[in-house]
C-alpha cells in the first residue's frame, strides 16, 4: 500500500491467533485491542498411531480438539472483521495463515457486498503500539516532520 492522503480513515490491522491490533488513524491513531480465546497448538505426549493408508495420526479427541480450535479462530477472525470500518483502506500484517485468512475474509465480504476499498497484507513479526501507530500514519500521508538537530 503505498502513502497516500486518504479520504476515509486508514487502517492497520495487526493480527495473531492470541490477539488483533487494531489502528485507525483519522487525524490521530486510535487503538483496540481484540483478545483472542483460541488455544494453542499442542502435540500429544502419547504416541499417535499411523494409519498407512491416510498417512497422518489418527485420534477422534485430537481431531475434535483441532476442529473446535479452527471453529474458534474463525470466529476470531470474523470478530476482528466485524471491528473494521467498512469504508477507508485496510493494512493486515502478521506472522501467518491468521493475517492471510483475515486478508482473504475481508475481501470475500468487500466482493460480496459492493465496497470499493483497498485491503492489503504482508508478513510482519510482533510490532509494538507506537511502530503500529507510525505504519499508519504513514499509510495515511500524514507522517511525522522530521527534526533537524540543533547545535
Amino acid at each position: 500500500m503505498h502513502p497516500r492522503i486518504a479520504e476515509a480513515a486508514t487502517t492497520l490491522v495487526w493480527i495473531d491467533s492470541e490477539e488483533a491490533i487494531i489502528v485507525r488513524w483519522e487525524d490521530r491513531a486510535t487503538v483496540e485491542r481484540v483478545r483472542s480465546d483460541v488455544p494453542g497448538r499442542h502435540k500429544s505426549a502419547g504416541h499417535v498411531r499411523i494409519d498407512p493408508i491416510v498417512g497422518h495420526g489418527r485420534g477422534a479427541p485430537a481431531e475434535a480438539a483441532e476442529r473446535a480450535r479452527r471453529a474458534r479462530l474463525a470466529a476470531f477472525v470474523h470478530e476482528v472483521a466485524e471491528q473494521l470500518p467498512p469504508d477507508g483502506d485496510v493494512m493486515v500484517v502478521g506472522p501467518g495463515i491468521v493475517r492471510e485468512r483475515l486478508e482473504r475474509d475481508l475481501r470475500a465480504d468487500d466482493r460480496r457486498l459492493g465496497r470499493q476499498r483497498h485491503v492489503h497484507a504482508a508478513a510482519a513479526e510482533r510490532l509494538t503500539e507506537q511502530e503500529l501507530v507510525a505504519r499508519v500514519r504513514e499509510l495515511a500521508g500524514d507522517a511525522p516532520r522530521r527534526r533537524g538537530m540543533t547545535g
